[in-house]
């Protein structure tokens, strides 16, 4: 797991940087890029075990620029389904 959590840390500090020249991943409008990166950043800190939006400030103003888009809405308003508690703490 330690592994893992590096490799994450290390492409969200790119990402992080990236974010720095631009409101979203290609340019300044959303493109799929941004909407393929939300099924990474958008579920909460309890069930991913990343703390984005405090390690992460590009990445957390970021994901208000796409939680700001018309018509979006948050995973879980949109998963049919129960939500499941993770397994771990």
């Amino acid at each position: 797991m330690a592994w893992l959590r590096g490799r994450i840390d290390a492409a969200f500090a790119i990402v992080d940087k990236h974010l720095s020249a631009s409101n979203f991943v290609v340019g300044n409008s959303p493109t799929i890029a941004d909407f393929s990166m939300c099924g990474y950043l958008f579920f909460p800190e309890e069930e991913s075990g990343c703390q984005v939006r405090q390690r992460f400030p590009r990445i957390a103003q970021w994901l208000e620029r796409i939680r700001s888009l018309e018509g979006w809405a948050d995973p879980y308003a949109v998963l049919p389904g129960q939500r499941i508690a993770p397994r771990w703490s």
